[in-house]
């Protein structure tokens, strides 16, 4: 194991360098038992050849003080490993049963209400609080509540069995005290009783939870993630190096903690001056249908969650009918007063662990959770404002946005870089971070910037009630923190919130008049060819643009966290020093770019060493989760959704042309159907039969089948980007041939451009087109196109099993 050499990446510590099939199969068994190697102590011979192997995070240093004599090979490790006895314990909540509700005798009470003359008291604010009020009462009379019990006993027992384990353990006891051979006898005979009774409710548990996929999901999933690591809380927890065990503690800290990331309100400038607007189509207010917020009322995803109101999707959905009336009318209130209610600018927060020690607040990220109500509201406005301000969102924003995605974001990127790559130029691309950039918006600074995007009137007021005095508690195993104001940001988990931070960081334009940039909300990388000092030199006054510009929007950038690769084929690349905020910026070969670890050389093998390693664990985890399932379908689903995402995000970027590559990322899934013809015991056959037998199409062909697909969304105008439209190249032959190609293939040097997207999909395509004449790349949609692959497939399949 020497020739491994263990090196912190982008992923963790990861074994690379190393050769040998049984060095590789060493590496894929961590990976696929889910362990991680922690120990990076060298021994005198800058070698590390003792492992500390873990699924948890575990901190390894060197002991300077050892036992015994220490070893030159062998380096005295010290390793503190963190673990809670007990997890966090859950507090008593009543909690409403919302399927067990009468909702025809409640849908007649809401129906009865004078609701004109309830919300016509007061302001907006009072108009709501009575509507709760109303509501909770009808609730409380026709929805029956429990309090919620924190059971010891597994999910799978019953009254019964739990009955048998209390009287096995009066006999156990009572033998322990007397000695009684008939105590003794009894309490074996309750044992083994226990056991196969118990034996018999998990099998019928886990047909219960496969079973749920058709009608409930939300049951299967949440015994997946149970599953899976990390789904409870360390019973104590530490911030800012002190520790906490009371519950309601670390509650109250985790709301402190995510409160300090906000900015602290500075007085605020008169917004009274931004009167003038570049915008072609102002937006003064917003039209609310009656019929409009019943179907979204109706449309809601019924797994969802309550806010801070306690009103599940559930139960507005079976009410929308009687509900859309006076909630129509409050919304037409809140516009028409400019206020956003109060008790709809608050949310609940959830901490969920990034990286790192789990029992450390720092690790934690929050994730927000709003009344449904107001989710309909912000769609109401989303869907009337998008289309008369999207005209004026830069083309280079990708984020956030109808017909724009991360991929369209790469794409444009990789294309620029293999192009010129290709031509033998240096590229030279800027990667920035912001500290909290959605967190940390200046509310004074946004409203100008809004008013300038065209929003006028009681939209206006609306938006500035909106972004105003909001607040946020944490809820932790039942505990709620204390409430605590949100000073600075945008909403999170709104539907709005993106849209204000694009409109908000929508200027950065100005700052690059000599390089070019991409967006994907804060994510921005800024390139350029980059041949000689001056080159350098236009990169580095765009960069000190940006620093300014900053300043004055008060947005932060993380220089540390700032990097510079330069992309070329050139052995001694020219290496220019760029600097940010007077730092200069630290220089990598890769770098992860929206989810894809891109080197400067743009091979992607570390991107798919990184995937490849991630689905084996997430295999691994499925092969020792679901050993008592069943179902073929429920195991299948699991693969696709845990293990084939990962494996196919993004892959028109970095699709392989190589072999070893192709078929490293293909063993995945040959592993999977090995594990599933051993379990459900089917015949052993070669792997493009047992593909078309479960129904799967090879990860090359369907990355294949990716390429064509995106290809056809770009021709069709369902991505909206022009830039990339321009690179679909369309065949003039200048006499009329037989067999004239569509696309035309430009030329190309070198392999990284040979396998760039528009040449290789073009190829694809235009092989497909002479073998299917009614495939048009204008008119044939994506679904038509998936379906000609699959049956190909699996005509061809058939034909091989014939012969």
């Amino acid at each position: 194991m020497s020739s491994i050499t263990w090196s912190h990446t982008l992923s963790g510590i990861e074994g690379c360098g190393a050769r040998g099939e049984h060095v590789q199969y060493f590496l894929e068994t961590l990976n696929f038992c889910d362990l991680q190697q922690f120990n990076t102590v060298y021994n005198s011979y800058n070698r590390i050849l003792d492992l500390v192997l873990s699924n948890d995070y575990v901190n390894v240093n060197h002991c300077l003080d050892p036992l015994v004599l220490e070893d030159q090979h062998h380096k005295a490790l010290i390793i503190f490993v963190n673990f809670d006895v007990q997890p966090l314990t859950r507090n008593k909540l009543t909690s409403y049963s919302y399927n067990k509700g009468d909702y025809n005798q409640i849908n007649l009470d809401i129906s009865s209400v004078n609701w004109e003359e309830v919300l016509s008291r007061g302001n907006v604010d009072d108009a709501v609080e009575l509507f709760y009020e109303t509501i909770y009462n009808i609730r409380d009379k026709y929805i029956p509540s429990r309090i919620q019990c924190n059971s010891k006993y597994p999910p799978w027992f019953n009254h019964a069995i739990v009955r048998l384990i209390k009287e096995k353990n009066k006999y156990h006891k009572k033998f322990k005290i007397y000695g009684n051979l008939y105590d003794k006898i009894t309490f074996e005979i309750l044992r083994e009783r226990i056991k196969r009774i118990e034996k018999t409710l998990y099998n019928e548990y886990i047909c219960r939870v496969e079973d749920s996929l058709k009608s409930h999901s939300k049951i299967f999933w949440s015994y997946i993630r149970n599953k899976s690591r990390g789904a409870s809380y360390p019973s104590r927890m530490t911030y800012s190096g002190i520790t906490y065990n009371s519950e309601q503690d670390i509650c109250n800290l985790f709301a402190q903690y995510f409160h300090s990331n906000y900015l602290q309100p500075t007085k605020p400038e008169d917004i009274s001056r931004c009167t003038s607007s570049f915008a072609s189509n102002d937006i003064s207010t917003i039209n609310i249908n009656y019929f409009e917020v019943e179907r979204l009322l109706k449309s809601l995803d019924l797994k969802k969650s309550a806010g801070p109101d306690g009103i599940p999707a559930l139960f507005l959905t079976k009410c929308a009918g009687t509900l859309s009336k006076p909630i129509t009318f409050i919304f037409r209130r809140s516009i028409n007063e400019g206020l956003m209610p109060s008790r709809w600018k608050s949310a609940f927060i959830t901490p969920i662990h990034k990286k790192g020690p789990q029992n450390i607040i720092e690790n934690y990220r929050p994730i927000s959770k709003l009344n449904l109500i107001a989710k309909v509201f912000e769609r109401i406005v989303y869907n009337q404002l998008y289309p008369a301000i999207k005209h004026t969102i830069i083309p280079q924003q990708h984020g956030f946005l109808q017909k724009r995605s991360t991929t369209s974001n790469l794409l444009l990127f990789t294309d620029f870089v293999s192009y010129n790559m290709d031509k033998g130029y240096q590229i030279d691309a800027i990667y920035t971070d912001y500290s909290k950039a959605f967190d940390r918006i200046d509310h004074a600074i946004l409203m100008e910037k809004l008013s300038t995007a065209g929003i006028r009137g009681d939209l206006f007021r609306w938006f500035t009630s909106y972004i105003s005095n909001r607040s946020q508690a944490v809820i932790l195993n039942g505990f709620t923190s204390s409430w605590v104001p949100v000073p600075s940001g945008v909403p999170q988990g709104s539907l709005l919130g993106p849209l204000l931070f694009v409109i908000f960081i929508n200027d950065i334009s100005e700052c690059f008049l000599n390089t070019n940039f991409l967006l994907f909300a804060d994510d921005m990388k800024i390139f350029r060819i980059v041949n000689n000092f001056d080159d350098a030199l236009y990169l580095q006054n765009d960069l000190l643009n940006l620093d300014n510009y900053c300043r004055r929007n008060k947005l932060d950038i993380n220089v540390e966290k700032c990097f510079c690769v330069s992309f070329g084929r050139k052995r001694n690349i020219n290496i220019f020093k760029y600097t940010l905020k007077g730092s200069e910026l630290s220089r990598c070969n890769e770098i992860r770019d929206l989810g894809i670890t891109i080197d400067n050389k743009l091979l992607y093998d570390q991107h798919i060493e990184q995937i490849v390693n991630k689905a084996y664990k997430a295999l691994g985890f499925i092969i020792r989760s679901c050993s008592s399932f069943r179902n073929l379908k429920s195991i299948k689903i699991l693969y696709c959704s845990l293990v084939r995402s990962n494996l196919e995000y993004a892959s028109q970027i970095w699709n392989p042309q190589y072999n070893i590559y192709v078929n490293k990322i293909e063993s995945i899934q040959k592993r999977f159907i090995r594990y599933v013809c051993s379990k459900f015991r089917i015949p052993k056959e070669n792997y493009e039969l047992l593909c078309g037998r479960l129904h799967l199409l090879p990860l090359q062909t369907r990355r294949y089948t990716a390429d064509l697909v995106l290809l056809s969304k770009i021709a069709q105008g369902h991505i909206d980007c022009p830039d990339l439209l321009k690179k679909l190249l369309i065949s003039t032959p200048t006499r009329s041939l037989r067999c004239n190609n569509l696309l035309h293939i430009p030329s190309y040097r070198t392999n990284y451009r040979r396998n760039s997207f528009f040449i290789r999909a073009s190829n694809s395509f235009n092989r497909l087109s002479k073998d299917y004449d009614k495939v048009d790349l204008f008119c044939t949609n994506s679904s038509a196109i998936c379906k000609l692959i699959t049956s190909n497939f699996s005509n061809s399949q058939q034909f091989n099993n014939k012969q």
